[in-house]
């Protein structure tokens, strides 16, 4: 009985693939025009301006828009800090090449705040840290903070043995003269 099934299934499969065997398969059907678009693309290249957006429409905590108004702009500004970031004279023959990371850290928990990378940075070199290089869209750019300089001689963003490093504690958002000094070797 069961072989009986069997071969009953072996035929039937047979005679299913012989019959496919001289169709073609059926060509898709045609699909009805594309709507039009309601939306603009994301690379919109038609020059055309992009539609208003009233910051109050925005939800709570979401970063400025480009097009931001003055008070905003200069909201932004001013939450920045700059200064100058020198080799210490013994490390000097060290500093040649790599890639310089500029750090901001909250004091209180250490959390990254915002980074900027910097290639090419040649000594004494003029940095500016702002809420633009925060890590995270929207993360608050609010002192005291800590400012750590670090020249990767890998290029990558990740402490290695062998990094110049140095750190101005105690920052206030705001401040513009900040003195930073790659004064240790990462070991």
């Amino acid at each position: 009985m069961r072989a009986a099934r069997c071969t009953l299934f072996v035929l039937a499969a047979a005679a299913t693939l012989c019959a496919c065997r001289g169709e073609r398969p059926a060509p898709p059907p045609e699909s009805a025009p594309a709507p039009a678009a309601t939306l603009r693309p994301l690379t919109s290249r038609d020059n055309s301006p992009a539609p208003a957006v009233s910051p109050h429409a925005l939800p709570p905590g979401h970063p400025p828009l480009d097009g931001a108004g003055p008070a905003e702009a200069v909201a932004r500004r001013s939450e920045s800090v700059a200064g100058t970031i020198v080799v210490a004279p013994a490390l000097r023959e060290r500093a040649s090449g790599g890639v310089l990371f500029v750090i901001a850290r909250s004091a209180a928990g250490r959390q990254i705040v915002a980074v900027r990378r910097e290639d090419g940075a040649t000594f004494p070199f003029a940095f500016r840290i702002s809420a633009a290089d925060a890590m995270v869209a929207g993360t608050r750019f609010e002192g005291p903070i800590e400012i750590t300089a670090r020249l990767s001689t890998s290029g990558d963003a990740v402490a290695a043995k062998g990094d110049l490093e140095g750190t101005a504690k105690g920052v206030a958002v705001g401040a513009k003269d900040v003195k930073i000094a790659l004064d240790s070797v990462r070991q």
